[in-house]
């Protein structure tokens, strides 16, 4: 996971291919005028989901995780807490690979859950196979709509296949 201010994500050109085509859609794009939907920002490589999402509880919530995919998220409206987790999990939605997408829970005795706030022109970027959960409620907050975007970056040994 990085999670840094969306101001500074150039410090991250060269860990990917498609993470430096989103660097530089960012640097002549405003991601604010995205419509809702998906915009394709290098075909199937990088593309962005702009949605309207309702946070959600932590325990009504689970991990998710992708292969072929990594997630840059920010948050346009709102704001939400995310977690991730190193440790062990256990499968509960097994891998939809036309989905990219499994969803887990943190195995028994794995407390090592990492978390953070997303807004205020922060990013979070989940590597491939990094369980994630997202949308969550802040603390002492009620459940409530927000707007993100999820940039979708698929991973580098998938390049040449997009």
């Amino acid at each position: 996971m990085i999670y840094d201010g969306l101001d500074v994500i150039e410090r991250y050109r060269g860990l990917s291919r498609g993470l430096d085509v989103l660097i530089d859609w960012l640097g002549k794009n405003d991601p604010k005028d995205l419509p809702l939907g998906k915009t394709e920002i290098d075909g199937s490589r990088v593309f962005a989901n702009v949605m309207e999402a309702k946070t959600k509880r932590r325990e009504d919530a689970r991990f998710e995780f992708h292969h072929r995919y990594a997630d840059v998220q920010i948050d346009l409206e709102g704001e939400e807490r995310f977690f991730t987790t190193p440790g062990a999990t256990d499968v509960t939605v097994e891998y939809d690979e036309t989905a990219d997408k499994g969803h887990c829970l943190a195995s028994e005795g794995n407390d090592d859950i990492l978390g953070g706030t997303l807004a205020h022109g922060h990013f979070v970027m989940y590597v491939p196979g990094e369980p994630h959960m997202c949308n969550i409620v802040m603390p002492e907050a009620e459940v409530g709509p927000i707007k993100k975007i999820c940039f979708k970056v698929i991973s580098d040994q998938y390049w040449d296949e997009a």
